[in-house]
């Protein structure tokens, strides 16, 4: 399907869209302004998918990825920004950190 936005098996990701974010600061700026709720409940959904999700990505050329597999690369990259949060620090400010949108990557 042509105009599929995530590949086929994955479409009931369709509403964590929304993380499917370029570049890194607007994952970061969407992981600083959602709820720890939001964290949690997006980090639920994609983590039991990673396996399914990174053997899919695996057989996926990097270079030349269709819009849906780039999206879901997209998503996954979300769930790298908010995992610490959920896994580690079990809220959405750490103490005694720098605002992460202060930092500003140089490219």
């Amino acid at each position: 399907m042509a105009d599929a936005v995530l590949p086929d098996g994955f479409e009931d990701l369709a509403p964590w869209l929304g993380w499917a974010l370029e570049p890194e600061r607007a994952r970061t700026a969407k992981k600083t302004e959602s709820s720890m709720e939001e964290l949690r409940a997006f980090y639920d959904v994609m983590m039991p998918r990673m396996e399914e999700i990174i053997a899919y990505l695996d057989g996926v050329p990097s270079d030349n990825r269709p819009a849906p597999a780039h999206r879901l690369y997209l998503i996954t990259l979300s769930l790298v920004e908010v995992s610490n949060l959920v896994e580690i620090y079990k809220r959405r400010d750490v103490i005694e950190a720098c605002d992460p949108l202060h930092f500003n990557p140089q490219h």
